[in-house]
């Protein structure tokens, strides 16, 4: 559901430092925002405020949203902190081989551009058997 920005309301923050949003921003032009906020039925943010202020930057009006229904200061925090708390950073090792990964897809070499011919060749192939089966 998207809302417009200026409807959330922040209250005080357990995140003091944003830290620099410019890969976030990056990632949001690039790709759009990838998760939702969260916010309460009364429009108070609970979790992505550093979407949320990424987003203000970019100039966006509105911003997509997750509304839950959390009326109560001690539900709100328990969200923040599972937010910030629970989801764990790649390792040094998983960057790289994330990163290795994308260089390969975006620079295929000639084995690779094969096989991906091949592949769309046998899904093309399995659609249309499918099809004519009915």
């Amino acid at each position: 559901m998207q809302v417009d920005i200026g409807r959330i309301r922040i209250p005080k923050r357990i995140r003091k430092d944003v830290g620099d949003l410019s890969p976030l921003k990056e990632s949001m032009k690039k790709h759009g925002l990838l998760h939702p906020i969260i916010i309460s039925r009364d429009f108070d943010l609970i979790a992505g405020y550093r979407r949320l202020r990424a987003a203000q930057e970019l100039g966006w009006k509105t911003i997509e949203v997750r509304i839950v229904p959390i009326d109560d200061e001690m539900g709100m925090r328990e969200l923040e902190m599972e937010e910030n708390t629970t989801r764990k950073q790649l390792s040094l090792q998983e960057e790289t081989d994330g990163y290795l990964l994308l260089n390969a897809l975006e620079h295929p070499s000639l084995w690779m551009r094969i096989r991906l011919w091949f592949r769309r060749l046998w899904r093309t192939v399995r659609r249309w058997w499918e099809k004519r089966r009915g």
